[in-house]
C-alpha cells in the first residue's frame, strides 16, 4: 500500500510537471518548427515501429531530403530526444533533424520511446533496441553497404550511447553503427545529482539541468532499483571503451552539470586510441540550450556552431 500511494504521489508530480513543459515549450517547438520549415528542405512523415510487445508501436517521424529516393535508404541517422525520461517530447530536435536531412541527404528517424515512471528502466532501452532492429531489417536490408549512426540529447544522448555500446556489443554480428553523436547527455547514473557541477561554476546553475532535488526524482523514477545504476544500459561512461563505434561525437557545455561526466567519457576514449573521438564543450551557454532560441542571442550563434560541427562529422561518416 505505502509503494501505491509513493507511485501515485510522484505519478501525480509528473503529469504536473508535463503540463507545466507542454505550456512553456508550445512557443519554443513553434518558433523551431516554423525555421526548419523556412530554412531546410525536406520532408516529414510519421511512421509506426512494430515493437516487442504484440500490440504497441512506437512512433517516429521520418525526415526525407529532397528528391529522395529508396534505394537511399542505406544511410540513415536514428535521433531520441530529450525527455529526462520523463517528458514526453518528440519532435523538440525537428530543427536538427530537418538540417541533417537536407544538407547531407540522408534520412533521419527521429523515434520515441516509453517515458517513466509508467515505463521505467530497461523500457526506453527496449524500445531503442527494437528501432535499431527495424532499420536494421526493413531499411538497410537490401545494402551490403549500410551505413547507420545514432544521436542523441541529454537522456536521448544516453540512449544513442547505450546503443552505440551496450546494444551495439550485444548485436554486433548483426547490426554495425558507424558513428554516435550525444549532446549534453548524462553517462553516469552511479553519481549523485547533489556532486554535479557545472564547469562554468555556481552563476551557471540556474539556466544548467534539473536542480538536485529534482534530478533525483527523475532519476528515481527511471531507475527505482539502485542496483541498476551501474548497469552500462543506463550508465554508457561505465561501458568498456572497446564497446564503441569508430566515430564518437560528445558535444556538451560549460553551463551544465552533467559536463564534467560526459568530457570524462570523451577522454576516456580518446585515450584508448582507437577511435576517433570529438568532444567539445560549448562554452557559454546551459543545458538544452540549443531548444527553441531566438535569432540574435548567443543561444543562437552557439546552437549554430553545434549543429555545424555535427553535420561536418555526419558528412565525414557517411561518406557525404
Amino acid at each position: 500500500m505505502a509503494l501505491d500511494f509513493e507511485y501515485l504521489r510522484v505519478k501525480l508530480i509528473i503529469t504536473l510537471l508535463r503540463l507545466i513543459s507542454w505550456i512553456t515549450d508550445i512557443l519554443p517547438l513553434r518558433r523551431d518548427r516554423l525555421q526548419s520549415q523556412l530554412a531546410y528542405k525536406h520532408t516529414r512523415q510519421r511512421v509506426l515501429i512494430p515493437s516487442r510487445d504484440k500490440h504497441r508501436s512506437i512512433k517516429a517521424d521520418l525526415y526525407l531530403p529532397p528528391n529522395h529516393h529508396h534505394d537511399t535508404d542505406n544511410k540513415i541517422l536514428i535521433n531520441w530526444h530529450g525527455s529526462g525520461f520523463i517528458f514526453p517530447a518528440l519532435g523538440s530536435d525537428t530543427l536538427f533533424c530537418a538540417r541533417v536531412a537536407s544538407e547531407i541527404g540522408i534520412a533521419v528517424l527521429d523515434a520515441d520511446y516509453r517515458k517513466a515512471p509508467e515505463t521505467p528502466f530497461p523500457g526506453a532501452v527496449e524500445d531503442v533496441e527494437d528501432v535499431l532492429r527495424w532499420v536494421f531489417d526493413t531499411m538497410t536490408q537490401k545494402s551490403t553497404t549500410a551505413r547507420v549512426a545514432v544521436s542523441g540529447f541529454s537522456s536521448g544522448g544516453n540512449l544513442a550511447l547505450v546503443a552505440a555500446s551496450a546494444l551495439r556489443k550485444q548485436q554486433q554480428k548483426q547490426q554495425q553503427l558507424a558513428a554516435v553523436l550525444a549532446f549534453y547527455p548524462v553517462v553516469d547514473m552511479t553519481l549523485a545529482p547533489e556532486a554535479k557541477r557545472a564547469p562554468r561554476g555556481a552563476d551557471s546553475d540556474s539556466g544548467s539541468a534539473a536542480p538536485p532535488h529534482v534530478a533525483r526524482m527523475f532519476k528515481g523514477c527511471y531507475l527505482p532499483n539502485p542496483a541498476m545504476y551501474a548497469d552500462t544500459r543506463a550508465s554508457p561512461g561505465l561501458a568498456d571503451t572497446a564497446d564503441f563505434p569508430f566515430t564518437v561525437a560528445i558535444l556538451t557545455c560549460d553551463g551544465d552539470k552533467l559536463a564534467p561526466e560526459a568530457m570524462a567519457l570523451a577522454e576516456k576514449l580518446k585515450l584508448d586510441g582507437k577511435r576517433k573521438v570529438v568532444g567539445e564543450m560549448v562554452r557559454g551557454v546551459s543545458h538544452g540550450f540549443d531548444k527553441g532560441t531566438e535569432k540574435g542571442t548567443l543561444e543562437w550563434e552557439r546552437r549554430e556552431e553545434m549543429y555545424a560541427l555535427a553535420v561536418t562529422i555526419l558528412k565525414e561518416v557517411f561518406g557525404v
